[in-house]
C-alpha cells in the first residue's frame, strides 16, 4: 500500500485526519484503561531507535565516527535488543487480551476473505488500514522476529558497521511499515502527554506577546518532554544493563535538543529584537546548552556500551542525568522569568527546592573544608590539625551523599589517610594532594547552573579564592 507521502495533496490530508482519528480513539481507550505512562515509554523507545542509528547521536570519539568500520558493534546491537524486549513488553501492557485476540482473528479473516471490487479506492485505503492495535501487533511480531536474528548475532565476537546500519534499516522499515505507528512517532505533542498543567507556566505563557506566544510554548513542551524522557534515565534502582540501555534515551534527548536549537536559531531569533530579553534567552540556549550536551555525549557517556566497571558505569549515566536535568529545568525557570522576575524554581519543579539546598550544603560545604585544610597547612600544630580531621568527618557524614556518585570513592580515600595518619608531616604532605582533589570538587559544583545566582558567603569566597 502506498505510503501517506505518496498520495495527491487531497487524499494526504484526509488520510491524516483519518489517522489522527483513529489515534485520538485509541488515546482515549488507553487513558480509560490508565495505560497512559506505557504508552509514552513505548514512543520514547521507538523514536529513540530511529536516533541511535544515526552516528551523529552516538556517543563517540571523533575518532571512532572517522573509524566507523574498525569498530565492533555488538554491545550496541545488545542494546537494541535488550529495549526491543522492552518494547514487546509495552505492546502487551498497552494492549488487552481481548483487543490481541480479536486483531489477530481479523488479519485471520483479512487473508481469506475478498474485498468488493466496486469500492472506492481510496475509502478502501482507508478500510484496509491496520487499527492502532492491528499495527501494534503487527510491529510485535516484527520484533519478535528481530530478537530472534539479535539473539544470535550478539554471539558472533566481532559485528561491523554495516550489520549494526543494516539492522537499522530493518528496525526503520518496520516502524514505518504502518502509517499509524509512523504518525504516533512523527506527532510529538498529545494532550495525553504534553499538556502544561503548571499554573505558573501557563500564566507566563499568556503573559508573552501574542506574536511570540506559539513559539513560547513550544519551547516550553519542548523541555518539559525533554525532562520526561530524563526520567527512564534515571540511574535510581537500575541494575547495569538497564543503565546502558539508557543510551538510546539519551541519543534520543541529544537529537531532540539539537531539533529544538536548530528550531529557536533559524525560525525563531529572526523575528526578534536582538536586545530583548526574550532573544538574548534564547541566544544563551543555542550557545550554552551544546556546551551541557558535549560533557554528556563526548564526555561522560563516551564509550558506555562497553564499559564492565558497574560502578562507573553507574556513575556516569547519574552524572550525565544530573547535568542535563539541571540544565533544562534551569532554562524552563529562565525561560518564565523573562516574563515574571518573581517566578522561583520551586514554583515550576516541585524538586527544585530539594535540590538548590542540597546544592548549597554541598558547595559551602566543601568550602568550609577547604578553610579548614588551609588553616591547618598555615598553622602546622596538633589544634588545626584535629580540626581539620573533625571538618572531614562532618562533611562526610553530612555533606558527601550530594557528591556525584562517581567521586564518593575518591572522598573516601582521602578521608581515611587523613584519619589514620598520625605525623603532621605526613599531613602535610596529604594535604596538598587533598586540597587539588576539593578545589576541583569545588569548582565542578559552583558551575551548576542552579546555583548561579547564590552567592558564596564572603568568608568562604575568601578561603577559596
Amino acid at each position: 500500500m502506498a505510503g501517506e507521502h505518496d498520495m495527491p495533496r487531497g487524499e494526504r490530508e484526509l488520510h491524516s485526519e483519518f489517522l489522527r482519528g483513529q489515534l485520538r480513539e485509541w488515546f482515549e481507550q488507553v487513558t480509560l484503561a490508565n495505560r497512559t505512562a506505557e504508552l509514552f515509554e513505548l514512543e520514547m523507545w521507538l523514536r529513540s531507535f530511529e536516533r541511535f542509528f544515526r552516528i551523529k547521536n552516538q556517543p563517540l570519539s571523533d575518532k571512532e565516527k572517522k573509524q566507523l568500520t574498525l569498530r565492533n558493534w555488538s554491545e550496541e546491537l545488545r542494546l537494541v535488543d535488550n529495549v526491543i524486549l522492552r518494547v514487546m513488553h509495552l505492546c502487551e501492557a498497552v494492549l488487552t487480551e481481548d483487543q490481541v485476540n480479536q486483531t489477530r482473528f481479523g488479519m485471520y479473516l483479512e487473508g481469506y476473505i475478498k474485498k468488493d471490487d466496486v469500492v472506492d479506492p481510496f475509502v478502501e485505503k482507508l478500510l484496509r488500514q491496520s487499527t492502532p492495535e492491528a499495527a501494534l501487533t503487527l510491529l510485535q511480531e516484527a520484533f519478535e522476529d528481530v530478537h530472534v536474528l539479535l539473539t544470535d548475532l550478539t554471539q558472533i565476537s566481532r559485528i561491523p558497521y554495516a550489520t549494526f546500519a543494516a539492522i537499522g534499516r530493518v528496525i526503520h522499515r518496520e516502524l514505518r511499515r504502518s502509517d499509524l505507528i509512523a504518525h504516533l512517532i512523527d506527532k510529538k505533542f498529545k494532550p495525553i502527554h504534553d499538556r502544561i498543567r503548571n499554573p505558573v507556566v501557563v500564566a507566563t505563557i499568556r503573559k508573552a506577546d501574542e506574536k511570540d506566544r506559539q513559539h513560547v510554548a513550544r519551547v516550553f513542551l519542548e523541555f518539559f518532554r525533554l525532562l520526561h524522557y530524563l526520567r527512564y534515565a534515571s540511574p535510581e534502582g537500575r541494575g547495569e544493563d538497564d543503565l546502558k540501555n539508557s543510551i538510546l534515551i539519551f541519543s534520543l534527548i541529544t537529537a531532540e535538543t539539537r531539533l529544538l536549537l536548530a528550531y529557536l536559531e533559524r525560525r525563531v531569533l529572526g523575528g526578534l529584537e536582538k536586545e530583548t530579553p526574550l532573544a538574548q534567552l534564547y541566544d544563551s540556549f543555542v550557545y550554552c546548552i551544546p556546551l551541557e550536551l558535549k560533557k554528556v555525549i563526548n564526555t561522560e557517556l563516551l564509550d558506555l556500551s562497553v564499559a564492565r566497571q558497574a560502578e562507573s558505569i553507574r556513575a556516569r549515566v547519574e552524572n550525565s542525568h544530573g547535568i542535563l536535568r539541571d540544565a533544562f529545568q534551569q532554562s524552563v525557570v529562565q525561560l518564565a522569568q523573562v516574563f515574571d522576575g518573581d517566578v522561583t524554581g520551586s514554583r515550576i519543579f516541585d524538586d527544585f527546592s530539594e535540590k538548590l539546598d542540597q546544592s548549597v550544603l554541598l558547595r559551602d560545604g566543601l568550602a568550609e573544608l577547604i578553610k579548614a585544610l588551609r588553616e591547618f597547612q598555615a598553622k602546622k600544630d596538633e589544634a588545626s590539625a584535629q580540626s581539620m580531621k573533625e571538618q572531614i568527618s562532618r562533611f562526610y557524614d553530612l555533606n558527601m551523599r550530594y557528591l556525584m556518585y562517581r567521586d564518593w570513592s575518591g572522598f573516601e580515600i582521602f578521608f581515611i589517610e587523613i584519619l589514620k595518619c598520625t605525623s603532621l608531616g605526613g599531613l602535610i604532605q596529604i594535604g596538598h594532594r587533598f586540597e587539588t582533589f576539593l578545589m576541583t570538587l569545588f569548582r565542578e559544583v559552583s558551575k551548576r547552573a542552579i546555583l548561579q545566582n547564590v552567592p558564596l558567603r564572603a568568608d568562604l569566597a575568601l578561603a577559596t579564592g
